[in-house]
Formats: C-alpha cells, structure tokens, sequence
C-alpha cells in the first residue's frame, strides 16, 4: 500500500478534520480550547475555523462564560443546511431511508419493504424513487452523501454487493445504479450493514472512545463489525465479520446459504419463528410475538439456547481478537435485554480465557429501531472526517 503525499494541503485537510472532531465530541468549544488542545498557531486556528464556518460545517453559537475580559465565541457543529442520507437494506426486503442532520438528528424517516428483490436494477430503482422523495423535502439543503448498509459480503471500495445470501444477488453495483438514480453529485458511500452498525456505534454509540471493539448485530441476520486499534477491519475481499454463517451446529437446519447447521439458523429472528412453526413477517412483530409468548416455557427454552449460542461465539471471539468491548446490536437484544445479556456473559464466564473475560465490557447497543438510521450517517461521517492519513 502506498503512503498519500503529506502536502501542505493534506496537511490542512487533516487538520481540519481534527478540529472539526474535535468540536463534534465536545459539542461546544472556544478558539482558545482548540489552540490550547492541539498546540496550532493562533493564525492556523484562525484559517481552519473559517474554513469549516464556510463550508456550513459549523457555526458560531454563544459566548463562553468567563469572569474577566471579552467572552470567546463558542463554536458548534452546524445543525442546519447540512444533511446526510442514510439507507438501510436488510435482510429480507426491507427498507429504511431517513434524513439526518449532522448533529446526528433524525429528521424524517420512512420505511418499506421492496416490491421486487429482482431483477436488481428493478430494486435498486425503487429505493431510489425514495431517495429523490426524501431529498426533495430538503430543497434547500447541502446533502454531504448517501449512507448505504447493505447485507451481505460488500466491495466498499466499488459499491458491489458481491453476495448477498438472503437476496441471492451476486456480483451488483448497488453505489453505481443508486447513482444514476438519483443524479446527484455527492459520495454514495455502500458497506456492510454490520459495518454500518459499528461505526454507528463508533460516532454516535457505545463505541466512541474504544479502539478494539466487536459489534455483534443479532437480528433476521448474525453479523461481526470488528474495529482493531481505531480503525474498522475488513478482511480478504472484505468478507470479514461473517459469524452467522459458521456451521457450528451438528445436524442443524438449512441455512439460506446453503449449508446447514449455520449460527444464523439457530439465532436469528427468522430462525426463532420458523422453529415456532410461524411465518415470519418482519423485526417488530418477531420481537412483539416472541415478548408476549415469552411465559411459556417452550419458548423461553429456545430462547436460552439462542442466547447460549451467541454466547458461545462471543466466547471464540474474546478468545481470537481480545476486544475490550462487545456490543449487541439488532431485534434479539429487544425481546428481554438483562436476560440476554447475563446468558452471554456466563459463556463467556465459562469458555474464554479468564483474563480476558474478567475484563471484557459486554453491552447492548443503545440504539432503538428508530435510531439505526444512524448507521448510515456514519458511513458518510466516516468518509468525510476519517483521521486516516494511508487511504
């Protein structure tokens, strides 16, 4: 991999993503704390706070208190002019489209389920036909990009999913057909739906201030988003994070890709309904059914052996990676959270290495189905304001 040119302009770029961050997470600050934190030049910080004032980045917002002499202006991230899109695909057909500030504010948010699954460019089309309908409620509004997390093995840098076993697509240029559907200039960013949930946790989640994380998203799909010393790992072909789809289980049922004995097919929520001998008819009512049927015995058993297989493979996780936290995310967290989580954790008491276990967080994502949308904000945020110098 070659190493980008450190010119005075990557430099400024680099800097200004620092500052910029840097007013993110404390969410208000002074020129004088930016100087002091970083150690610029009182011109440097000067150039940079123009800079992003006048790419509507931030705006100046108050005074800060202090008892003697002129009170700094304060600087905060602009929460107006300035959207990002976020589309999220699953599994099975449904569909997500919201529009977020860069606050991470959700201002509106629609879903639907696609009517065709192929051929794709028909799909692709339909969720474009929503992209424009959300967009065009924002006239007049700069849209930094489009967010998309898809399920399946993605090609981030090229915008393919390249196999998508629930789908049955292989080998589609989800980014460019989105692209010619929607006819606008800004990043159209496509990653891993899991991928998207864990540097939702990284921006707007549990993971901020974690450098070696796992993100288990648990829902009608098992998935890992592994982020190893700060930075999101992908793997060979960006196949990384494919747990569901491990056959750890003798004689287990046909998985949707094919092989049997899959995770996926003990634990997600399409499994869950199938051995209930019930059709499965989206997240919300696999997770309503399964809360209100939760007294019966039958299905509180199978529930614990789901919770006891994905403690199982938190356990080989802990064991080959040694994050310093874990965090569950999708619709089985949803059902009975303090339940789920303290099954995972006594599997993890019990089969990793004891070090590791005693001092692993384990906990669940503080996302709600409505605020997932936020998965697809932070691929774009990623994009715009990643600190990584080797691209």
């Amino acid at each position: 991999m070659m190493m980008t040119p450190l010119t005075s302009s990557r430099m400024n770029d680099i800097h200004k993503k620092m500052v910029f961050r840097y007013i993110w997470e404390k969410e208000q600050i002074s020129r004088t704390q930016i100087r002091t934190y970083f150690g610029f030049s009182k011109s440097t910080v000067s150039g940079i706070i123009r800079d992003l004032i006048e790419q509507g980045l931030i705006v100046e917002n108050g005074q800060e208190d202090v008892p003697l002499g002129r009170k700094p202006e304060l600087l905060t991230v602009n929460p107006h002019g300035l959207v990002i899109l976020s589309v999220l695909l699953k599994d099975l057909g449904d569909v997500e489209v919201a529009v977020i500030d860069l606050k991470g504010t959700i201002l509106s948010r629609e879903s639907f389920t696609l009517l065709v699954k192929e051929p794709p460019q028909a799909a692709v089309e339909e969720i474009a036909w929503f992209v424009n309908a959300a967009l065009a409620k924002y006239p007049n509004t700069t849209c930094l990009g489009i967010g998309l997390g898809a399920p399946g093995i993605v090609n981030h840098r090229l915008g393919i999913i390249e196999y998508s076993a629930h789908f049955g697509w292989k080998g589609v240029p989800i980014g460019s057909i989105l692209r010619a559907g929607v006819g606008q200039e800004f990043p159209i960013l496509v990653d891993n739906r899991t991928t998207a949930a864990t540097l939702g946790e990284m921006w707007f989640g549990g993971g901020k201030n974690s450098r070696n994380l796992i993100c288990i998203n648990c829902g009608e799909a098992i998935g890992a988003g592994i982020v190893i010393e700060g930075k999101i790992y992908r793997g060979f072909l960006d196949g990384v994070g494919e747990i569901g789809h491990i056959p750890l289980i003798p004689n287990g049922n046909l998985c949707f890709c094919g092989k049997t004995g899959c995770i996926e097919s003990m634990v997600s929520l399409p499994a869950l309904m199938k051995k209930m001998g019930r059709k499965y008819t989206g997240e919300d009512d696999t997770t309503r059914i399964l809360r209100n049927e939760i007294g019966k015995p039958s299905i509180k058993e199978m529930l614990l052996e789901a919770y006891s297989t994905l403690g199982e493979m938190t356990a080989i996780l802990t064991n080959i990676l040694a994050p310093e936290k874990i965090i569950f995310a999708g619709g089985l967290t949803r059902i009975e959270p303090k339940e789920m989580l303290y099954s995972v954790q006594q599997k993890v008491y019990e089969k990793a290495l004891e070090p590791l276990a005693r001092n692993i967080q384990l906990e669940l994502s503080r996302f709600h189905q409505e605020t997932e949308a936020l998965w697809g904000a932070a691929l774009v945020m990623e994009n715009l304001f990643s600190l990584e110098i080797i691209r």
